[in-house]
């Protein structure tokens, strides 16, 4: 499922080098959109295996028309999902096409967890944003992951660093 945004601002292949991940975890529509546009998001990749959610505004289907009619564009990427263990050949291709949208358009991959670190003692990958998908776009020449939070902020760290089950 393909949607493009309605109005795009001008992209550059520096957007490749630099990608941000989210996760919409509890929050109304408005609080997630409002992140987005805070980093002038373009297009949303969302990397879940499977696109629904128990909060109805995050479904696919649902999403992508909410997306689109605020201007942002969408794809799901059901081979970038971290509930079932992709096939390396598909996972290949899902990571390279997350970076072939990014080279036009600043974009963000999405899962469903919003803290993209545990609160562990020692922290871990909270997600497979995190632990499996940015080794793969920091291997393949992307330079800043930027992990936005629920509180409007951004993080970035080596997630190569971080204790992952992915």
């Amino acid at each position: 499922m393909k949607h493009y945004p309605k109005n795009r601002i001008g992209a550059t292949f520096e957007n490749a080098r630099q990608i941000y991940t989210i996760g919409h975890g509890r929050q109304s529509f408005a609080d997630f959109l409002n992140l987005l546009q805070k980093y002038r998001i373009e297009f949303l990749c969302d990397v879940r295996s499977v696109a629904r959610s128990r909060w109805p505004q995050f479904n696919g289907l649902v999403l992508a028309e909410l997306l689109s009619d605020n201007g942002i564009g969408y794809e799901h990427l059901p081979e970038t999902g971290g509930k079932t263990k992709p096939k390396l050949d598909d996972l290949a291709r899902g990571v390279d096409r997350i970076i072939e949208i990014a080279s036009e358009l600043r974009t963000a991959i999405m899962c469903s967890e919003s803290q993209p670190l545990s609160v562990h003692k020692t922290q871990r990958a909270n997600c497979h944003r995190v632990g499996m998908l940015a080794p793969m776009l920091r291997a393949k020449g992307v330079d800043q992951i930027l992990h936005i939070l629920p509180n409007g902020e951004t993080i970035e760290f080596d997630e190569s660093a971080v204790l992952s089950i992915w």
